[in-house]
């Protein structure tokens, strides 16, 4: 299942949706932000909703930019799956973003992979 990106209102970030195995990607590219992070808020929340114990692997690989806003979207998403059962991963995040998730200590709480857990 492939679903075509939706981008934010300015068109500095996108969001497509696809499966591999039994997980649920998204993949997430661009910038997230105060004015983008609610696109992803919304379309990652609702394939959280729509699913019983989703798995859902976000791909964050081509995120240029992320600010604490984002920051925030990893962790409010993280909660949803978990409430509903599941989980979430953030998947290869690149260098910067991995080191901003080190030093805000969300890598303490939001699981970060380099392939999909099997």
């Amino acid at each position: 299942m492939v679903v075509a990106p939706e981008e934010s209102p300015d068109s500095k970030l996108s969001v497509g949706f696809g499966a591999a195995g039994p997980w649920l990607t998204a993949e997430v590219c661009g910038e997230l932000d105060l004015g983008t992070a609610p696109v992803l808020l919304n379309r990652v929340g609702l394939l959280i909703g729509l699913h019983a114990a989703p798995h859902v692997a976000l791909d964050v690989s081509r995120v240029a930019f992320c600010d604490s806003s984002g920051i925030n979207a990893f962790v409010r998403l993280v909660r949803r799956a978990r409430a509903a059962g599941g989980q979430l991963v953030l998947l290869r995040p690149p260098p910067r973003l991995a080191e901003l998730l080190a030093r805000t200590g969300v890598d303490r709480h939001v699981r970060i992979v380099d392939t999909l857990p099997g």
